[in-house]
């Protein structure tokens, strides 16, 4: 598009007249000389259809300079051809002219014959009815847009009020009607990604400029972190996707509200879900409605400290939920001996991983679980090591979920008999609780290694290394000792057969 030859060849069979027509009412803007030269191109050059049997039974929807210097000679093209030399023209015009192409992709989650036209499966065996679908496929896939400039002039109706990107569709001659593209796509049409491209080669999503109802779009869309990251957009404002200035408007059921983008109802909302700020935005059947960038993900004050963060003494609960009571085994007294073990569940043991541990890790008679916000909680600060004594909680162990929930001057050491040359030593520590595992129907601490002081840290792995040797020297001298008796033992038995056959033959 950006090739000099395309332009001056497009610019070169433009007629004087719609040359000078374009000089003499350049006061009317952009939109009238994008109208102009729509009805010459329209009339200059033919649209080609797409068959399914050309080339090598696949079509070809690279834009390059070769494809469009063969659509300009033979003056047709196929539909992206088309605007693609419409946009080299509007910029040979110094117009200001974005390519902007749907990146369909395939809905895998139901097998249909867009699914199968995609991943090349032959469906059909009649020509005419493949180049059917492949029209339907790529109709409106590209079109254009053009920079319109801001306009102080309100006495006329074709000048615009403020500068955007107008819309511009050079196979139908329909400009400025960008929700058109979703109705000719058909019905139930859905366009998650489009993206316009500059003359820098400049990417932009433009999808809810486009979308009939971004409701049912945006679900479709894929990580918009990763997707901005693609696009090299990133936090700017180059990026156009903005739901938060672009309000949607309500369901109209109370289902509706359920999987919403950007609304939601209190009775929707999950156990450890809470709403901060609660200033609803409309209100539904007598129910307040609020916006889901505001729902807050609760954690009891355990999570929090897991996660490097503990909770302000000043603050209150958002809300309590019921703790999950484990149903321990019975005491060996109670069962019968004779009586058939109670068979394991699978079922049982995944959702006894997978649930909440704060029942086993906070003890307390309160069946109650109190749960805080992310803004009740502060940034935790682990306790220093005081005359080489390592601070420990109340089970007398360090839970080290992290390199920060070390105590300040202390090292966790992963060692196999770190605890036995510690206590050699005569040196403080504590076992490191580094997670949970599922044992016999119940959650327990997993421990790996010891923390200590970082002054008896070299000490302890020097006597670790020691006595690493020691056990090394033992075994092996064990060993050479089975061997030997082993050995003895053989010689005896030969020396034994070798005296009886001497005596009895």
């Amino acid at each position: 598009i950006n090739d000099v030859t395309v332009q001056c060849l497009l610019r070169s069979i433009v007629p004087a007249a719609v040359d000078v027509n374009l000089s003499t009412q350049a006061h009317q803007g952009v939109v009238y000389a994008v109208q102009t030269l729509m009805r010459w191109f329209r009339l200059a050059f033919r649209r080609r259809p797409y068959a399914a049997n050309e080339g090598q039974g696949a079509i070809d929807f690279d834009v390059t300079s070769a494809s469009l210097l063969r659509a300009f000679f033979h003056r047709e093209g196929h539909d992206h051809e088309m605007v693609a030399l419409f946009t080299a023209l509007c910029r040979s015009f110094n117009i200001s002219t974005r390519y902007t192409v749907s990146l369909d992709i395939p809905y895998v989650s139901k097998r249909s014959a867009s699914f199968d036209h995609w991943f090349g499966v032959d469906v059909s065996s009649s020509n005419d009815t493949v180049s059917q679908k492949l029209s339907d496929r790529t109709s409106m896939r590209s079109w254009c847009e053009v920079f319109s400039e801001a306009s102080h002039n309100t006495t006329t109706a074709s000048k615009r009020t403020t500068s955007s990107w107008v819309h511009v569709d050079i196979l139908r001659s329909i400009v400025n009607q960008p929700l058109e593209v979703g109705r000719v796509r058909g019905r139930g049409a859905v366009m998650p990604h489009i993206v316009s491209l500059d003359d820098q080669l400049r990417a932009v999503d433009v999808s809810r400029t486009y979308a009939v109802d971004w409701a049912r779009t945006q679900p479709l869309r894929c990580n918009e972190v990763w997707w901005a990251r693609q696009l090299r957009v990133g936090d700017s404002n180059a990026n156009p996707i903005d739901v938060a200035n672009d309000k949607l408007p309500l369901p109209t059921s109370v289902h509706g509200f359920r999987n919403h983008m950007q609304y939601c109802l209190e009775q929707h909302l999950g156990m450890y879900e809470w709403v901060r700020p609660r200033k609803p935005v409309g209100v539904f059947k007598g129910l307040p409605v609020f916006e889901r960038c505001n729902v807050h993900t609760l954690q009891s004050a355990h999570r929090w400290l897991r996660q490097g963060r503990v909770v302000l003494e000043a603050e209150d609960p958002c809300k309590y939920v019921a703790r999950r009571q484990q149903h321990l085994p019975p005491p060996p007294s109670q069962t019968s001996m004779y009586a058939n073990p109670v068979p394991f569940s699978v079922a049982t043991a995944v959702v006894a991983a997978n649930k909440d541990n704060d029942d086993e890790e906070e003890e307390g008679g309160d069946k109650q679980l109190p749960l805080y916000g992310l803004w009740q909680t502060d940034k935790y600060i682990s306790p220093p090591v005081v005359d080489g004594r390592i601070p420990k909680n109340e089970h007398g162990n360090v839970e080290a979920w992290s390199q920060a929930h070390l105590p300040q001057g202390s090292v966790h050491i992963r060692l196999p008999r770190a605890k036995v040359v510690a206590a050699q030593l005569g040196v403080d520590f504590a076992p490191a609780m580094v997670g949970w595992e599922l044992r016999n129907g119940r959650n327990v601490p997993v421990f790996d290694g010891i923390v200590v002081c970082e002054d008896a840290a070299e000490m302890i792995e020097d006597a670790h290394a020691v006595l690493e040797q020691d056990i090394v020297e033992k075994a092996i001298a064990k060993h050479r000792k089975e061997i030997a008796k082993r050995w003895a033992i053989f010689v005896k038995k030969l020396l034994l057969r070798k005296r009886l056959r001497d005596e009895y033959g």
